[in-house]
């Protein structure tokens, strides 16, 4: 049996090992604690599932990242996950695809099942073990993610991703300097040019550049410092005529007491000294744009009849 951290029941029968451990393992790993009668008569009842060439688990969790990751590297040993599977296992609140993508050397010569994808474009220059499971390093895996992705939804996928904080932009940016072909390249280059200019989070760059990029919001300037009694804010949007300060963020952001108690004190300030704070959310921006859109503008009008400057 192969290292793997916290297996559970290893003098079990093979139908109760492999229903406590949601790992995928090799018919070698198994016969080095059971017979083949045992595991050929489990995977006859239906209590184990050849999962891959060589490569089983228990039914239940046959479908989960972890251990389908996990199986396809063991099937084809000479691979390397990438893709949104391995952002998967780097930051599981990404959601898990449903396709495996794999790197090879471009002289494998094997066929894998319809729910993996083997990308023949040789090994990896390097490589990490999330899980222990041999993977593209974060940014090589966004950029494929990107790569594989369908058009409509590689923005999707690189937002996601880099509010996750798989990587950061400027890692990215570094492996698509490296890279010679990448579908969308100057679309991809773009984005990144936008967090060039000075962006904090990818929450900035995508209230900045699509959903409050329009004429309608042309008289908001962007990260701007203001000085209070007691702080200097530096506010992510503000329209000045009209008093109304924009701050973006998120849990992934403002998810420590000690951060949402420094916002709070910050909104207090900022309402203190006349302004009127609007927040927003990585899930208004990019669920609900329009709402956020109408929200402010509706704010900002409010605002300017009551102060009289039309």
């Amino acid at each position: 049996m192969r290292p793997i951290p916290g297996l559970t029941d290893l003098r079990g029968s093979p139908p109760a090992f492999l229903a406590a451990n949601a790992h995928a393992f090799t018919r070698t790993d198994l016969m080095g604690a059971w017979s083949r009668h045992a595991l050929d008569a489990a995977l006859r009842r239906g209590q184990a599932l050849r999962l891959l060439p060589g490569v089983y688990c228990a039914p239940a969790h046959a479908m989960e990242a972890l251990v389908r990751a996990e199986g396809a590297v063991l099937w084809n040993p000479r691979t390397a996950l990438t893709g949104a599977a391995a952002l998967h296992l780097y930051a599981e609140r990404l959601a898990a695809p449903a396709t495996v993508d794999l790197v090879a050397a471009s002289s494998d010569h094997v066929r894998p099942p319809a729910w993996i994808r083997l990308h023949q474009t040789g090994p990896l220059r390097t490589l990490a073990s999330p899980h222990g499971i041999p993977c593209a390093v974060p940014e090589r895996a966004l950029l494929d993610s990107w790569r594989y992705a369908s058009t409509g939804e590689r923005r999707t996928v690189l937002w996601e991703a880099l509010w996750a904080r798989v990587c950061t932009w400027r890692e990215l940016r570094r492996e698509l300097d490296r890279a010679p072909r990448v579908a969308k390249r100057r679309d991809l280059e773009r984005v990144l040019d936008w967090f060039a200019e000075g962006a904090t989070s990818p929450l900035e760059v995508r209230a900045k550049h699509e959903t409050f990029a329009d004429a309608r919001f042309r008289e908001f300037e962007w990260q701007v410092p203001v000085a209070l009694p007691m702080r200097r804010p530096t506010l992510d949007m503000l329209h000045r005529r009209a008093l109304v300060a924009v701050e973006l963020d998120g849990d992934a952001y403002h998810s420590t007491r000690s951060a949402r108690d420094v916002d709070r004190e910050r909104q207090t300030d900022l309402t203190a000294a006349g302004y009127t704070v609007i927040r927003f959310g990585w899930t208004d921006i990019t669920q609900r744009p329009e709402w956020c859109r109408q929200r402010l503008l509706a704010t900002v009008a409010g605002r300017l009849a009551r102060l009289g400057r039309h």
